[in-house]
């Protein structure tokens, strides 16, 4: 019989083992290239970010899907880029397969939510801020998502909870005090959401729509001149914001009509002196105006704001107490043949 040689077989077995081993060597090495790569990537976009160089950063980010479609990190972070640009629809889909990937992490879920409410799909907003909640209570920046969502589905209670705890957890979230402050403006909460405001500016000096929008709470009180230096300075932080440039202009004619002698005031007018006095008590402690105006006022159009009026063009009674009124204060009562009135001299 023809001899076998046992070095044949142990050659053949040799050669069998040595394959995987050098085809392990080869992924190892091709891995630990590829995350090297990975790593290169990430620090770059964040170092593009920093410089504020947004379509480099995204390039960055989509080199890295490239290089490994499922990384979670890069999936959410490239959402939140195209959030910033507007693009909530890609936004929202970067967020998704990062959730897909990585179902615990609870930046996505925020993330999320932002994308939703901007597409006004506010039922999946609230779950997303929910789940972002329920794994962080101290969340301060959900809280604050979860008040715009319920402001949004107008349940003005739990959206100002939500913005209390918010600020609760993060006393410096400038965020979460605009937001305060725009839910008591659309109450008639104005001397409430001027000090919301003042708070986001205290922690945020650079916030252009906080010193728009404690412009405008001031204006709407009379207060001319203290609110003309916010729209200015909104305008400085960011000379295209268009809402604080409107306001700008607006409280200059206002301020020029007020020149030839122009007049605006709102009023509750009620028929007993004593309850003309018990609505001064309660506005003097910060209640809504047109809230009262609502319940108590003979004459309820237009939350009681008389618009703009030159002299002789009102009853001589009312325009005298009018007069009287500094701008901007409340004050009363005044009587007149209507009965007892309440006034509020916008200007």
């Amino acid at each position: 019989m023809p001899s076998i040689s046992p070095f044949r077989t142990n050659k053949g077995l040799n050669r069998t083992r040595q394959r995987p081993v050098i085809l392990g060597l080869l992924l190892i090495l091709y891995l630990g290239c590829t995350e090297r790569q990975i790593r290169v990537h990430f620090e770059n976009a964040a170092r593009q970010q920093t410089h504020g160089h947004v379509d480099s950063a995204m390039a960055e980010y989509h080199a890295i899907l490239e290089l490994s479609p499922k990384a979670a990190d890069a999936h959410n972070a490239l959402g939140a880029l195209y959030a910033r640009q507007g693009n909530f629809q890609q936004a929202l889909n970067h967020h998704r397969l990062a959730r897909a990937v990585d179902p615990e992490k609870s930046d996505i879920y925020f993330n999320l939510g932002i994308a939703y409410i901007a597409l006004g799909q506010t039922d999946s907003a609230m779950i997303a801020y929910q789940t972002v909640i329920k794994k962080d209570p101290t969340h301060s920046d959900a809280h604050n998502g979860l008040g715009t969502v319920y402001a949004t589905l107008g349940k003005i209670d739990d959206a100002r909870q939500s913005y209390q705890k918010s600020i609760q957890h993060n006393p410096k979230n400038a965020d979460a005090y605009n937001n305060l402050g725009l839910l008591s403006a659309s109450q008639g909460q104005l001397i409430e959401a001027a000090k919301n405001y003042q708070q986001a500016i205290i922690h945020q000096p650079k916030f252009a729509d906080a010193h728009n929008n404690l412009g405008s709470a001031l204006a709407e009180l009379g207060q001319y001149d203290q609110a003309e230096p916010h729209f200015e300075k909104a305008l400085r932080i960011n000379p295209n914001h268009t809402l604080a440039r409107e306001n700008f202009t607006h409280i200059q004619d206002q301020k020029k009509r007020i020149e030839a002698g122009e007049m605006r005031a709102r009023h509750i007018l009620v028929r007993e002196e004593q309850e003309a006095k018990e609505i001064l008590v309660k506005l003097k402690e910060g209640a809504s105006f047109g809230a009262l105006v609502k319940i108590h006022s003979l004459d309820p159009r237009y939350d009681g704001d008389l618009g703009a009026f030159l002299p002789g063009t009102l009853i001589p009674e009312f325009e005298q107490a009018v007069q009287k009124t500094q701008p901007g204060k409340i004050e009363g009562p005044f009587k007149t043949p209507a009965g007892y009135h309440i006034i509020h001299r916008l200007y």
